[in-house]
């Protein structure tokens, strides 16, 4: 019985782990902040989850480029 409590105890804090770990990721790519970003791909439709959005601004090295260009069109600046 314990040792199942431990395990759902583990679970979560993995999970609650890797949440704030790809909202960091996010964040320190330097183009804009994930509550933004959130904010632009929901009103955009799209459904992505933050483990994959993630892997993209670490990895895509264009992306965070082509934001900041979408951004600037977006706000008109």
């Amino acid at each position: 019985m314990k040792q199942e409590i431990f395990q759902t105890k583990s679970r979560k804090l993995k999970k609650r782990y890797w949440q704030k770990r790809a909202t960091t990721q996010i964040n320190l790519s330097g183009c804009l902040s994930y509550n933004l970003f959130i904010y632009f791909a929901r009103k955009e439709k799209l459904q992505l989850n933050k483990k994959l959005i993630a892997n993209i601004f670490v990895s895509e090295i264009g992306t965070s480029f082509s934001l900041k260009k979408w951004m600037l069109q977006f706000y008109g600046i």
